[in-house]
């Protein structure tokens, strides 16, 4: 018996059957993510402690105010998706074209090349599409927004449909 818990799933999977509803969904994500940062990406027990305990409230996510002070700190100088400082504009992660708001918590520096590619998309579908990494700032924004634009729509606790679910398998956070 391994004393760790079972193996860390390979890759991206699904999210495991506890994942149940939107706000399970982004604990979940959000378990993973302190999961990296504590250097135990690997350890499905952690993560799985993790969740359990920002679903029942004992642990938060920590605020935007978090990734909106380290964008300010290291300043719109290079492109959060490809690192190129050239042509520097401001993407919104959620396009407002898609519902997502008009804030600095939704905006985030990218080169003119990428912020064509990703165009009106969604920034989750977009790297979907691509075979790079999600960088630990646009990922940690993307949570919060959606946390907060599902909680806006009543949706936290409704069960999470198998559309959405599928949605977030296959991506890779650094």
């Amino acid at each position: 018996r391994n004393p760790q818990g079972p193996p860390p799933p390979t890759g991206q999977p699904m999210p495991p059957s506890a994942v149940k509803t939107y706000n399970d969904l982004v604990c979940y994500e959000w378990a993973k993510t302190i999961a990296r940062s504590a250097g135990m990406s690997g350890n499905y027990r952690f993560i799985m402690d993790r969740f359990k305990k920002l679903r029942g409230g004992e642990l938060q996510m920590s605020e935007v105010v978090r990734e909106d002070l380290a964008m300010a700190v290291e300043g719109f100088r290079q492109c959060i998706y490809c690192g190129s400082p050239d042509e520097i504009q401001r993407d919104h992660l959620i396009p407002t074209a898609a519902g997502g708001p008009d804030t600095f918590s939704n905006h985030v520096p990218a080169c003119r090349p990428c912020n064509a590619s990703k165009g009106a998309r969604d920034a989750i579908d977009w790297y979907r599409q691509r075979s790079t990494q999600v960088p630990r700032i646009v990922w940690g924004k993307y949570l919060k927004l959606m946390r907060d634009r599902w909680q806006t729509d009543g949706l936290l606790d409704a069960p999470l449909p198998p559309a959405e679910r599928d949605r977030w398998k296959g991506l890779s956070v650094e």
